[in-house]
């Protein structure tokens, strides 16, 4: 019985430390990668599907992307690959989202998305509480971006995560950068 008592406890154990594993993928500081609750990559298709939503609660403050800023997350992504960006607004305060060089100074707003396609609509003005728009475009063959969101001064708040083309990747991946 005892033998029985403490395989038992064990096993509680492995589904409580594998629930709390999976409740953490979700939240903010996450490390979700390919075929997580934000990213999901379909290699035969070579097509990246990401859920980026602006203003995640407990993300650090209303100017952040799934719960990251400042660059402290990437979405890296094959070269080549067709990006599709599911982008939500959860914040009260309006919100967009543009992808622009990641070699150049941060902008103070964004209009100008550096890859065709690659910005949602109303990007100076920002979209209410709720809204939602799709980005889509095709990844170029390497570089380094950044996703901002691009109404006036909140890019610089801190409102901005990583988009990095990986000619070398062979799924595509997000989560925090090392610091």
């Amino acid at each position: 019985m005892p033998r029985t008592t403490a395989l038992v406890a064990l096993l509680l154990l492995g589904v409580a430390a594998q629930a709390c594993g999976q409740a953490s993928d979700t939240a903010g500081g996450a490390k979700p990668t390919a075929d997580s609750p934000w990213l999901k990559y379909d290699a035969t298709t070579k097509t990246v599907t990401f859920a980026l939503t602006a203003g995640v609660p407990g993300g650090g403050g209303p100017f952040n992307f799934n719960g990251y800023t400042s660059g402290t997350a990437a979405l890296v992504v094959p070269a080549g690959s067709k990006v599709v960006i599911n982008f939500v607004n959860e914040d009260g305060t309006p919100h967009s989202a543009v992808v622009t060089r990641g070699d150049e100074p941060l902008p103070s707003g964004g209009g100008d998305a550096a890859i065709p396609g690659a910005y949602s609509r109303d990007a100076t003005q920002g979209l209410a509480q709720g809204g939602k728009d799709v980005l889509r475009f095709t990844a170029p063959a390497s570089g380094s971006y950044r996703i901002i969101c691009g109404v006036p001064g909140h890019a610089l708040s801190g409102m901005w995560i990583w988009l990095r083309i990986d000619p070398a990747a062979k799924a595509a991946t997000f989560g925090p950068t090392k610091q």
